[in-house]
């Protein structure tokens, strides 16, 4: 691969090859409901929300956090489970925080649309 200029392209790079099976009756959608679930209850807030409903949103929540400590983001230090990085998000200033929630909306608009179509319908 050549080298990654600009951030869409690292987006869209670290979105197309994120390893992840992302549950929903059709067309991944647990990848499409996470951007709504931010804007209405704030990053920590859908985070938490993934961390105790596993099945899916969990595993997206993972796909950004490996994107967020991508080196060419550096959003965050390295990969850690979502237990920590909601631990670490919620001792950020604000400034920090929108940082981090920006990058991901960002992310989630490429992850969306690679999210693979699942077997089945509903």
């Amino acid at each position: 691969m050549s080298k990654i200029q600009n951030l869409d392209q690292k987006r869209a790079f670290n979105a197309i090859t994120s390893q992840g099976k992302w549950a929903g009756v059709n067309d991944g959608q647990v990848v499409k409901k996470i951007p709504a679930l931010i804007r209405e209850n704030g990053l920590l807030g859908a985070a938490a929300f993934a961390l105790e409903k596993k099945s899916g949103y969990e595993d997206v929540f993972n796909a950004i956090i490996r994107h967020l400590a991508d080196s060419g983001i550096h959003k965050i230090e390295k990969a850690i489970p979502l237990e920590d990085f909601i631990l670490k998000v919620s001792e950020m200033d604000s400034s920090g925080l929108r940082a981090i929630t920006s990058e991901s909306m960002a992310f989630l608009n490429y992850l969306r649309r690679f999210a693979k179509k699942n077997s089945g319908g509903e």
